[in-house]
């Protein structure tokens, strides 16, 4: 490959943002390690983006319990910040887990995820490939032939955002349907970037108002709804100038929370308790080839996660206008800020 492009972040691809993520990392190099190496670096090194997409898609779909009237309706944007972990900055390094390429230095090294700090090359361990080829004509294929930097982070902390998180930003509208339910619809249709690929993605949540089988339901200070919500992303970016390569992306999520709010005013405070759970799947295709062969759609890996997710928030009311604040508790605290219009 003529360039070291890995992927464009989804988030930079949702929100517009013209700016290219580049993975500081010779690919070229571990594909001649072979499939097996180079996928297993890409899916320790590429870990917390992932997750963080993950969790950012199932925030943001609510500020209150109390669905819209019958064809009431709002407008919302959001950005959600997923925060990576400090045990996701760095990926422990184990020779091990490799065939080809290996920690000269000794059995294992710790290493920046692409969520890691931003390191230069003389604070990056150097990993050793192997001369499987025999390049010497010694009879020894196990020793080195030659060693390269192991990739950097980003080091988003260290000036593009106010610490390490994983932006993921939405725009959605709710309708009030019948008998206290409301749906909500989160869609891009599939957006043409240029040579660069397509972003598309579709969503749709439904709350209900549960007050109304609660005896007593008029005494209850509180309103209250469950929320059930499902987002698919999906992203295709070529990776060579011809567009016989590309990085494809398909990320899904859905959440199920019961959900309360109290309006005070213009204020309203709500929170929800439920479940989460994500699934993404990466892979490189096309054809790539090495001095040592030919590798055909060389990279296909997933991550998936669920579990309780609990929230709480903040929505100001202002006429129509609605700004919003979030907090979710989870593996990836996510902290989402919004702005809407907002019509009962």
């Amino acid at each position: 490959m003529k360039r070291l492009f890995l992927v464009l972040l989804t988030f930079s691809l949702l929100g517009g943002v013209s700016q290219k993520t580049y993975a500081q990392i010779d690919f070229d190099s571990f594909l001649e390690a072979g499939a097996g190496d180079a996928q297993r670096l890409l899916e320790l090194y590429l870990q917390p983006a992932f997750e963080g997409i993950g969790f950012g898609m199932n925030s943001g779909w609510y500020n209150t319990a109390k669905p819209h009237k019958f064809l009431g309706f709002d407008v919302s944007a959001s950005l959600s910040m997923a925060r990576v972990p400090d045990s996701r900055q760095f990926f422990t390094f184990e020779n091990s887990e490799f065939t080809n390429v290996f920690y000269a230095d000794g059995t294992s090294v710790s290493t920046p995820t692409l969520f890691g700090p931003n390191l230069g090359p003389d604070d990056l361990p150097e990993l050793s490939f192997r001369d499987f080829d025999d390049v010497d004509n010694d009879g020894d294929t196990m020793e080195e032939l030659i060693r390269i930097s192991a990739p950097t982070g980003l080091g988003i902390d260290e000036g593009s955002l106010p610490f390490n998180a994983v932006p993921t930003p939405m725009a959605q509208i709710g309708i009030g349907l019948f008998k206290g339910t409301e749906v909500k619809l989160r869609y891009l249709p599939e957006v043409s970037l240029g040579d660069d690929g397509s972003v598309n993605m579709f969503g749709i949540g439904i709350m209900h108002d549960i007050t109304s089988y609660i005896p007593g339901e008029k005494l209850l200070p509180i309103d209250l709804s469950i929320f059930a919500g499902y987002t698919n992303l999906t992203s295709e970016i070529y990776i060579n100038d011809e567009q016989t390569q590309s990085a494809k992306f398909d990320a899904s999520s859905w959440v199920v929370q019961f959900v309360a709010s109290k309006k005070i005013a213009f204020v309203t405070v709500f929170g929800g308790l439920g479940y989460s759970n994500y699934d993404v799947d990466f892979g490189m295709l096309g054809t790539f080839n090495t001095e040592s062969g030919t590798l055909i759609d060389p990279i296909n890996f997933n991550f998936k996660n669920n579990g309780v997710r609990t929230n709480v928030g903040l929505r100001i009311k202002l006429l129509f206008l609605t700004l919003t604040g979030e907090y979710a508790l989870q593996e990836y605290n996510t902290l989402t800020a919004g702005v809407g219009i907002s019509i009962r």
